[in-house]
């Protein structure tokens, strides 16, 4: 088929399904042995478009599809998530203000753009954020979060990665080490679990507790205005808000 010869025979088709307009929907999975099934668009006979499809509404039609075709669990109740992400291996910038938690990759440009947008607001006092590191944009995103955590100081070593980021290539300034630990591989395997159970694997993913809000609310990117609203907010704990 066109998914195994387009993927040199990794992947095989599973299932086809109506995509929107025009497109086929594509559910594929490895060619041998378990692994994660996903979806792919197929454009006619003669190509395939895998990744992110928007819609002009600014929808993702890929992670809408991959939810009815029940490719993703069933997302995790803030006030769960809240325990996961506070319990979870990572690091906490800032000392003072408010205290939020965010899934970073260190390959991700969105999430490059939060900090240095943030980190500064942190230095300053006026929150603090949990960072819980994943790994899944690249190949290169695991081996580079597992080296972060490696050092006596993640937040440093994470600065650094964002001070030397590569925006044209969309890359961290981490050079990932020879030998990664193997607890801190499964480490970062786990939180990025975790990502995909607040309800998207996409990067940056915040839970955190607005003013005046008595649970914890979810956010898939970075908005307009977040962050004073952030400054504004009550502080995230292992049982939801303070």
């Amino acid at each position: 088929t066109m998914v195994e010869k387009l993927s040199h025979g990794n992947m095989r088709l599973l299932k086809t399904f109506p995509g929107p307009d025009g497109l086929t929907g594509l559910v594929v999975g490895p060619a041998k042995g378990h692994g994660a099934k996903t979806i792919v668009w197929g454009v006619g006979e003669k190509a395939l478009i895998p990744g992110p499809v928007l819609n002009a509404q600014g929808q993702n039609l890929t992670l809408l599809a991959l939810r009815s075709q029940h490719l993703l669990p069933e997302p995790m109740a803030t006030g769960k998530l809240a325990a996961a992400m506070m319990q979870a291996p990572g690091f906490t910038v800032g000392t003072k203000g408010p205290l939020f938690a965010v899934f970073l990759d260190p390959n991700c440009i969105f999430c490059h753009k939060f900090w240095d947008a943030a980190y500064p607001l942190a230095q300053e006092g006026k929150f603090r954020f949990k960072v819980v590191p994943v790994g899944f944009l690249k190949p290169t995103s695991l081996p580079k979060a597992v080296t972060i955590l490696m050092q006596k100081n993640p937040e440093q070593a994470w600065a650094e990665n964002e001070a030397k980021f590569n925006k044209a290539a969309e890359e961290g300034g981490t050079v990932p080490a020879k030998n990664l630990d193997p607890k801190i591989v499964r480490e970062i395997a786990a939180n990025t679990q975790l990502l995909a159970k607040s309800g998207a694997v996409a990067t940056p993913t915040f839970l955190a507790c607005f003013k005046g809000q008595k649970a914890p609310e979810i956010f898939h990117g970075m908005t307009s205005g977040m962050l004073s609203n952030l400054e504004q907010g009550s502080s995230l704990t292992d049982e939801g808000c303070s």
